[in-house]
């Protein structure tokens, strides 16, 4: 997948200039009538192979930062995350013209949240398995506890791919998710638990295997299909 043709990046420099790594500088602003909370303040991220995309937002309209990196490159993805967490930001960017490419990877958030309702002691929740304190070192927490998540992601999609047997599970999910009615609400109320195993199931978008890849990205296009179609049903 190529995003921002022309566009290279270059990992292997010291003193680099953290803003030079920010994809969306060439990209359409979004005119922001109001001043994005620091506290709605998130990261995504992408995995895509053996490289990653870090995503900067300030809330879930208003993006600033879109770099991509190697997973490995703790000092660099350490640097991006404590700028995205620590620094102001006062440019936005519109993210319909790259959103679609990356849709088709595996992702996740981190954001900052009260911990057991106490506003006073916020940290940054995680798909690691905790929380992250909301200090110095939360950006190299991240950029250490992307390696070992991506590691943990690896393992669980060989599992799946271990003698093709999940194929046919997945093929079966793919016929009770293609079946559709004159009702759209009931379509997907029927197919909700079906819903729940693909959206359980996310982590195949990193699969080495291009059919249970190829195959999860159907699966994931009939649930989004079924929620709009339910959508516009009950509005």
């Amino acid at each position: 997948m190529k995003l921002f043709k022309g566009k290279t990046l270059k990992n292997n420099t010291d003193a680099i200039d953290i803003g030079k790594l920010n994809m969306l500088t060439s990209e359409p602003v979004n005119k922001v009538k109001y001043k994005p909370n620091p506290f709605n303040r998130r990261i995504d991220f992408y995995y895509d192979e053996d490289k990653v995309f870090i995503e900067g937002l300030a809330d879930n309209y208003c993006t600033f930062w879109l770099s991509k990196t190697d997973i490995a490159d703790v000092s660099i993805n350490a640097q991006i995350c404590k700028h995205i967490l620590c620094d102001s930001f006062d440019v936005y960017y519109s993210k319909s013209r790259y959103y679609q490419e990356l849709h088709c990877l595996f992702k996740n958030s981190i954001y900052r949240e009260c911990v057991m309702g106490d506003c006073a002691d916020r940290r940054w929740h995680t798909p690691f398995g905790g929380y992250i304190s909301d200090d110095d070192n939360a950006g190299s927490s991240i950029a250490k506890s992307l390696i070992s998540f991506k590691s943990e992601i690896d393992k669980l999609c060989e599992a799946r791919e271990d003698g093709g047997n999940y194929l046919s599970v997945m093929q079966s999910i793919l016929e009770h998710l293609s079946q559709r009615t004159n009702d759209s609400v009931w379509d997907y109320v029927a197919a909700t638990p079906w819903i729940k195993i693909v959206k359980d199931e996310d982590y195949l978008l990193c699969s080495k295997n291009e059919q249970i890849k190829g195959l999860y990205l159907q699966l994931a296009k009939h649930c989004s299909d079924l929620y709009s179609r339910y959508m516009t049903a009950v509005r």
